[in-house]
């Protein structure tokens, strides 16, 4: 298995995991914001979750070497219908990042990629969307703590 190969099944996995922890909470939860003393830029998971769709959308397109999309992560705001065309949308998102990442050389992973925070190589850049996708699974556990479930979900099969 090729580096590019690992990434990508890691990318494609995570969406998935995030995708089934938004599930695992009931609708209402979704679209939940709690409200916290001295709090800042709280999120409901839908809102996260499309933060990670966008986000996977510009690594993206910083991999294929076009100019990303102007993003700025605490401005997305869910515009999902229903669960379903959330999770759909992050998993495809993560699926198109994946086939990216699977496509790449070598020498494009050893090569540096001008982001908006600075310059990284393709190595840093590959670990971006997973690692961006795991940060907001603990961010929506969370919440689903703080509204009071303490189930430990986890996907069968």
């Amino acid at each position: 298995m090729t580096v590019q190969e690992f990434q990508a099944e890691k990318i494609e996995g995570a969406a998935k995991l995030l995708a089934f922890w938004l599930g695992a909470m009931p609708e209402e939860k979704q679209s939940w914001t709690p409200t916290l003393e001295g709090a800042a830029n709280l999120r409901t998971a839908r809102e996260q979750v499309a933060e990670c769709a966008g986000a996977n959308r510009v690594f993206t397109q910083i991999l294929r070497g076009e100019r990303p999309t102007p993003f700025s992560p605490f401005e997305v705001k869910s515009e999902y219908a229903s669960l379903e065309e959330a999770q759909q949308d992050l998993i495809a998102s993560a699926i198109e990042c994946a086939a990216v990442v699977r496509g790449l050389s070598d020498e494009d992973l050893a090569k540096d990629y001008v982001l908006r925070r600075g310059t990284m190589s393709g190595y840093q850049v590959i670990e971006f969307p997973y690692r961006n996708m795991t940060y907001h699974g603990g961010q929506i556990n969370l919440l689903q703590l703080l509204y009071g479930d303490t189930e430990f979900h986890i996907p069968k099969g």
